[in-house]
């Protein structure tokens, strides 16, 4: 997932994984996303107040493995 409307609807490069809007949690509601960008974690983790408020939850495992 990206902010940035020139990735979404893109691949990640060498894996091929989809980018999509971070509006996309809310309608999915999946109980768990897996969060690499950890240097971004306090930043992403306010954007996506409403889905963690509705019981989603974020696997954050750089630097320490936590969920959150």
């Amino acid at each position: 997932m990206d902010r940035n409307v020139h990735k979404q609807a893109r691949l990640v490069p060498g894996v091929r994984i989809p980018i999509d809007d971070p509006a996309m949690l809310i309608r999915v509601m999946p109980d768990y996303v897996l969060l690499l960008a950890w240097n971004f974690r306090d930043e992403i983790l306010s954007q996506q107040d409403e889905y963690r408020r509705r019981g989603g939850k974020f696997v954050i495992p750089v630097p320490e493995p936590m969920v959150v």
